[in-house]
């Protein structure tokens, strides 16, 4: 045998172990990754800013309204029988029917519960999109490292596959299939590390950094046992953040029907007023030119009942949308849920049907392909069929195990909770 062929086999015998135990690389950990985003990430902090921000909503709701002062200066005084009337200053307080501001604190109270769960909600979804862009930037890597290692082969198989041509020990067939080959790994290995850019990217910008910014992450765990019920996961499901927010809106919908009830009772008004009088023209008049203080006390009359009956009308109706709304979207969930659940078990089949079956079927044909390429009773195109099932095989492992995390992330966006 001569020494291209000697390099060539060697290559090929060592290939399987050189892949399956590729080191894992000394990058950054999921972990690492979640702990940035969370402290980084600028849509998160707005989320928390909306929240604080809604606490400050509280104590203007139940504030009275801020008094009226009204100073009159007479241009042509009015004569009273004391002196002119010369100038007025009046300060007056809108007083809301009793029970109003509470009902008012009640519904701001359900916006604040409201907009930490948000910011809850947010929390848990930025740690889903940067698990979701982890695993597949795992797996990109993966990929170009497993497409490497065959481009490397497949560059040893071409020279030989030349070399035997010119010796006319092959054929071109088989020089033409090499070089294809070759060909087209260059061209996924391209693509490859686009996509892996493009990854990074969205980790970059989760985690508040500069879109170009170099690191790695580590490889993605194998795929683990998945035993959640669907029934449990249902029920997971309809506690999550979505539904306790909607839960929140009904609540908030039957305070404001309650406040609607107020529209047909009058707010109340009270005042004081002063008036400076000047001396009269009149002599000997007990109390002559002395100021006056007037209370005042007066009511909104709620005349029309249109009006009021139709604010009524609304809150029942947007208590009873309110509702339906949360109705839909317990729908919705299950509905995706169901979708989910399905990924998740099927990227789970798939796992163990490569890693049990079709990994070692195609490991041992590519086995058996060299040992007979060696003792000279196969082909060149046989060996890199073999070659390339085997790879593909490979790849599609590693897709359905990111599948699975992926998925699984996923499932734990819908129902709220760690799986």
């Amino acid at each position: 045998m001569n020494k291209p062929i000697i390099v060539m086999t060697l290559l090929m015998m060592s290939s399987s172990v050189v892949i399956l135990n590729h080191p894992a690389y000394a990058a950054t950990s999921l972990a690492q990754l979640i702990t940035i985003a969370i402290q980084q990430n600028p849509a998160l902090k707005a989320k928390k800013l909306a929240w604080q921000s809604s606490i400050q909503q509280y104590p203007q709701a139940v504030a009275l309204s801020d008094p009226s002062l009204t100073y009159n200066e007479a241009i042509n005084p009015i004569e009273t029988r004391l002196g002119p009337q010369e100038r007025n200053l009046t300060l007056q307080q809108q007083l809301p029917y009793p029970g109003k501001r509470g009902l008012r604190g009640e519904i701001v109270k359900k916006d604040i519960a409201a907009a930490k769960i948000r910011y809850e909600q947010a929390s848990r979804n930025l740690v889903v999109s940067v698990k979701k862009a982890f695993y597949e930037a795992a797996y990109l890597q993966q990929a170009i490292s497993l497409s490497e290692q065959n481009k490397t082969i497949l560059e040893k198989i071409s020279q030989v596959a030349n070399t035997r041509y010119a010796s006319n020990s092959s054929t071109l067939n088989d020089v033409a299939k090499a070089q294809s080959q070759y060909g087209q790994v260059s061209y996924d290995l391209q693509l490859l590390r686009e996509l892996l850019s493009t990854e990074k990217t969205r980790i970059n910008t989760l985690l508040n950094r500069k879109p170009e910014h170099a690191f790695t992450v580590q490889q993605i765990r194998a795929a683990k046992k998945f035993n959640q019920p669907l029934a449990r996961l249902y029920k997971y499901a309809e506690a999550n953040e979505e539904l306790k927010i909607a839960e929140l809106v009904i609540k908030k919908s039957a305070i404001k029907k309650e406040l609607a009830g107020y529209a047909s009772l009058p707010d109340f008004k009270l005042g004081v007023q002063y008036s400076q009088i000047g001396e009269s023209e009149t002599t000997g008049l007990a109390r002559s030119g002395e100021d006056a203080i007037a209370v005042s006390f007066g009511v909104t009359i709620p005349l029309n009942h249109d009006k009021n009956k139709a604010i009524k009308h609304q809150a029942h109706l947007e208590r009873l949308q309110a509702i339906e709304k949360k109705k839909s979207l317990i729908n919705e969930l299950h509905n995706n849920v169901k979708g989910v659940f399905f990924k998740i078990t099927n990227s789970q089949r798939l796992v163990t049907l490569y890693q049990q079956n079709l990994l070692p079927q195609a490991q041992h044909a590519k086995q058996i392909a060299e040992t007979e390429y060696r003792q000279n009773k196969g082909s060149i195109t046989r060996y890199l069929s073999t070659q390339a099932t085997w790879l593909n095989f490979q790849l599609a492992y590693q897709r359905a195990t990111a599948d699975f995390w992926k998925n699984l992330a996923e499932m734990e966006k819908l129902t709220g909770r760690k799986l």
